[in-house]
């Protein structure tokens, strides 16, 4: 059966289901780094981003199986970061949302310019979800700045966090 879509895009889409992964392993490996710091609850909250991001990737496996494309599942190296503070973590995660942002508008933009409509659409969930996505890891960046030292203030964000339910999409 001949493919329906621009292998462009096919390419394109396969890229971005490589970040989803490289960043879900991110997320879990900040999810063991807050846990091992203490602050399960922070943890919790990085593990629900892994499951999340999965789920991303798996949707843009299903939209090329569904096209009858060509996917290729990546090999994902250990995630290598630095860090020093629960904060700057968060930092991480804001810069990755970030890029996760960028990449699905260039993406959007390639599937315009190529007249890709079916991804199109599917890129759109995300446009709405980075939205949400960035300002969420910002409230907490700012939350945290706001904590300073008070390890009573960092406690109380922990439990807060740690009631994050799961909100994988497919």
């Amino acid at each position: 059966m001949m493919p329906c879509m621009n292998p462009i895009i096919v390419d394109a889409v396969n890229k971005q289901i490589r970040l989803e992964f490289e960043f879900a392993f991110l997320y879990l490996a900040f999810s063991g780094n807050l846990r091992q710091f203490g602050l399960p609850g922070m943890g919790h909250w990085m593990r629900e981003q892994f499951r999340e991001e999965c789920g991303h990737a798996l949707r843009f496996v299903t939209h090329l199986e569904n096209r009858r494309a060509r996917v290729v599942i990546p090999l994902i190296a250990a995630p290598v970061y630095e860090w020093e503070t629960p904060l700057d973590l968060f930092h991480l995660a804001l810069s990755h949302e970030r890029r996760i942002t960028a990449s699905i508008h260039e993406l959007l933009t390639l599937c315009s310019e190529t007249r890709e409509y079916a991804t199109q659409c599917l890129l759109f969930d995300y446009v709405k979800e980075q939205v949400e996505e960035e300002l969420q890891v910002e409230e907490i960046v700012d939350i945290m700045t706001l904590c300073g030292s008070r390890i009573d203030e960092l406690l109380g964000l922990d439990q807060k966090l740690a009631a994050r339910s799961s909100q994988v999409w497919e």
